[in-house]
């Protein structure tokens, strides 16, 4: 079990604490909607599945007392409004923009300011691809959080990692951390970002302790990417879907037992696999925190609420 001597700091957006020691508080899992081929467009059938996602995973939040963040999966500035505004009326917590392109991210940025959803706002991501154009965007609008990336294509090494934050690694003038700030973003979460296999998938996990203790901040990771990105899987998957099942929920435990704050866990149809395994993985974290750490589990975390 990990305890760390650097200050832990923590922060609350809409109801959900991120950050402290490890079992101090439960951990926050972003599931992920309108992402894939069948969400290309949006019809009232496709709107009301996506409702009911996002109403299954808070009452399941509810039930064990990890808290849900809303995973919007945005791929055009012409999806900017539709889906965000369903989302935003569908969950009343925080709200991550899952957008891999700066155009759209801009474009979502200023559709959250004008629709007053800016201090529910999760940016994910602020990585080396920011542009010029983004970070003025991110200083006219700024979300309440922002997901500081550590992908780092030059070393996948966990020192690779946090030199893009803390530097910018050669890539960057300046690291991302300090750019978030420039920014006038009031919280960070560190994402160690996963890789796939023989790309340092290992370091994804390993650098979750080390980011805690160097910066003190929350830390968390997409590690279902790394299974969903596995070769031999994807053909395994085929004829043994359930054994794909087992390890992507799986492979959502690993960062809590490393001390990880949140867990990017994928599409959000998988919420039901998920969350009892990260309440019994929090409670396994808490219940070793409390007994070498003294660290005291929040009240509503699954350590007190799942006997």
């Amino acid at each position: 079990m990990y305890n760390f001597a650097t200050e832990q700091k923590s922060f609350e957006v809409k109801g959900v604490r991120f950050g402290g020691q490890p079992g101090e508080n439960p951990t926050a899992l972003f599931g992920t909607v309108f992402y894939g081929k069948a969400y290309a467009t949006l019809d009232e059938v496709r709107k009301k599945e996506v409702r009911n996602l996002i109403h299954s995973q808070h009452s399941l939040g509810g039930m064990t007392g990890n808290p849900g963040v809303a995973d919007v999966f945005i791929a055009g500035p012409e999806q900017v409004e539709d889906r965000l505004s369903l989302v935003a009326d569908a969950h009343h917590g925080p709200v991550s923009i899952d957008v891999p392109e700066a155009k759209t991210r801009i474009a979502a940025l200023k559709y959250c300011r004008d629709a007053g959803l800016s201090s529910r706002l999760i940016y994910n991501s602020l990585n080396l691809g920011v542009t010029p154009e983004e970070l003025v965007a991110l200083k006219e609008s700024p979300p309440e959080v922002a997901i500081c990336l550590g992908y780092n294509p030059r070393d996948f090494s966990t020192d690779g990692r946090v030199a893009i934050l803390e530097t910018g690694a050669g890539v960057l003038e300046r690291g991302l951390i300090s750019l978030a700030a420039d920014c006038g973003i009031k919280h960070v979460l560190l994402d160690t970002a996963a890789t796939p296999f023989d790309h340092n998938a290992c370091e994804s996990l390993r650098a979750i302790p080390v980011f805690k203790h160097k910066f003190g901040l929350p830390t968390g990771c997409a590690i279902h990417n790394t299974v969903e990105s596995w070769l031999w899987m994807k053909q395994h998957r085929k004829e043994h879907a359930d054994a794909y099942d087992v390890c992507d929920a799986g492979s959502n435990l690993m960062p809590i037992l490393l001390g990880a704050s949140f867990v990017v866990y994928g599409p959000m149809r998988n919420a039901h696999l998920v969350f009892p395994a990260a309440a019994m993985a929090d409670k396994l974290v808490a219940e070793g925190g409390e007994d070498y750490f003294a660290v005291k589990p929040s009240d509503g975390h699954p350590r007190r609420r799942l006997k």
